[in-house]
């Protein structure tokens, strides 16, 4: 509805005026009713009318000054006129003020609302106007922000410092938010609100990216700003993980904080925790020492055999202590999430392969745990992984652990009885039991009474006896228990057998 005023120095005509016109019908609301010029001024510039009804002849300030007075600072106020005289001076006066109508008293009503007609058409289609003219300017502010943004535009100084005072890019900083959104348009119209409301920044949806081009330092002002902590609010309540770039000083450089945001939302697979990807990440996954370990080849071995062992002796702390290195070095090998997810899968099914391998017997119940190994490629975060594997790996623990706290050197002696074809080393069992390998190898004498190697030669030469006996070759038995060199088998079972394996068996 339009607003209108009428102003009459009559009571009758004035609450005539009001009551006896149907003015919804023509899509107008009186809002007041105004005695003389100058309360109708003073009304005027309180309600800021669309259309005022005014009488000619008035004491204290007649229609015509009153007319001339608004039309000194609005040249868009609607006016009728109505006047008891058929003077053609009053009605050339009136159509000098741009009225749009010269009605006589006695009035006419049907006059009036012709009049109105005409009145209503010529404000909807001034709103039409303005629309238009107000989507074509956010239109092109839109297409300069996209320019901003992406660095584009060919623009002289003279041009680009121009557009910038006109869309108002004129702040001390500027920094880039970002989101991935799928039609949300609640999230849109919420952020919107937030950010436009306060003239904090400028909200773009594009390419299926919320971007949020803030006007100052967000990073600086998060922590504590209400509307800043609302607008997390809301990225966590659709479920959104949105980005950061760096703050810049200069519109010519917001692309440089929008492409930081852009490669860390690219990231945000390897996010390890926080409502918001930060510009400190960029520095942490773009630095050039990690470049020198991407496109090196994965050290799957080296983690399968550590955490085999960690499992096989039910250490939960080793597991975690490795798999937090795991995380850190893919992380850090910025490899695509993809690559990642396949480092994860082959060295997860390896282990589980080397643990039925070990344990035939208990095959029933590690091998579910391998049923969902896939599962893996449908995860959306790195954190999700490690909660995953971690899981499982202490779900392998429970299968080997009854329950009884076995000391550390026992689980070391089981292991090298289990194992003892395995490429064990001191160094290696101190880190999966969380030992200085000087203290442990100490603490290893002490127990058995020999050195770990000294020990472990010995389990692999009973072993090896059993095997020649068996029939094996000299090579093939050295092989099955852990010599890679045939050579240093002989020497190894001369020295505690006091024979060569030939030897060996013929007496035997």
């Amino acid at each position: 509805m339009y607003k209108v005023i009428i102003v009459d120095d009559e009571p009758m005509i004035r609450e005539g005026l009001r009551t006896l016109i149907p003015w919804e019908e023509s899509g107008f609301q009186v809002i007041d009713i105004a005695k003389n010029g100058r309360d109708a001024l003073e009304k005027y510039k309180h309600y800021s009318p669309d259309l005022m009804i005014v009488d000619i002849r008035m004491p204290e300030m007649d229609g015509l000054r009153l007319i001339e007075k608004i039309r000194e600072e609005n040249k868009y106020v609607h006016f009728i006129i109505l006047s008891g005289y058929a003077d053609f001076d009053y009605a050339k006066k009136a159509l000098g003020c741009q009225c749009d109508g010269y009605l006589l008293k006695p009035l006419d009503e049907d006059e009036l609302i012709d009049s109105l007609g005409l009145v209503h058409k010529k404000l909807q289609d001034k709103q039409k106007l303005h629309h238009l003219m107000e989507d074509d300017h956010e239109k092109k502010k839109e297409e300069f922000l996209t320019n901003l943004l992406m660095g584009n535009g060919k623009f002289t100084k003279q041009e680009f410092d121009m557009l910038c005072q006109r869309y108002g890019f004129t702040s001390s900083a500027y920094q880039v938010f970002m989101g991935s959104i799928k039609d949300h348009h609640d999230v849109i119209d919420k952020v919107k609100t937030l950010i436009e409301k306060e003239n904090r920044g400028y909200v773009l949806v594009n390419k299926g990216r919320l971007i949020i081009l803030f006007k100052d330092d967000f990073l600086s002002k998060y922590r504590c700003d209400k509307q800043y902590l609302q607008l997390l609010h809301v990225m966590e309540e659709f479920q959104l993980l949105p980005s950061i770039g760096e703050k810049v000083y200069k519109p010519k450089d917001i692309h440089h904080s929008y492409k930081t945001a852009a490669r860390l939302l690219e990231r945000k697979f390897f996010h390890m925790g926080g409502p918001l990807i930060t510009s400190k990440e960029a520095n942490d996954v773009f630095d050039s020492a990690y470049e020198e370990v991407s496109g090196s080849s994965f050290p799957t071995e080296s983690y399968v055999e550590r955490l085999y062992y960690s499992i096989d002796i039910a250490n939960i702390g080793a597991c975690e202590k490795i798999v937090n290195e795991l995380v850190e070095e893919l992380i850090g090998r910025n490899e695509s999430e993809q690559e990642v997810k396949k480092h994860v899968f082959h060295l997860y099914t390896a282990i589980l392969n080397k643990l039925l391998l070990a344990n035939p017997k208990m095959h029933s119940v590690l091998y579910p745990l391998g049923t969902n190994a896939g599962d893996i490629f449908e995860m959306d975060s790195i954190v999700t992984i490690k909660e995953f594997i971690l899981k499982q790996f202490k779900n392998m623990i429970k299968c080997f652990d009854n329950g009884q706290t076995d000391v550390t050197l026992k689980k070391m002696i089981d292991l090298i009885h289990k194992e003892f074809n395995q490429n064990l080393r001191l160094e290696t069992l101190a880190e999966v039991f969380n030992y200085n390998s000087a203290y442990l190898g100490k603490l290893f004498k002490n127990h058995t009474g020999e050195y770990f190697n000294t020990y472990l030669d010995k389990v692999r030469i009973e072993n090896g006896k059993q095997l020649l006996l068996q029939g094996y070759k000299v090579y093939e038995v050295a092989e099955k228990i852990g010599y890679a060199n045939v050579d240093y088998f002989h020497r190894k079972f001369k020295k505690y057998v006091g024979l060569s394996p030939s030897s060996f068996r013929k007496e035997e």
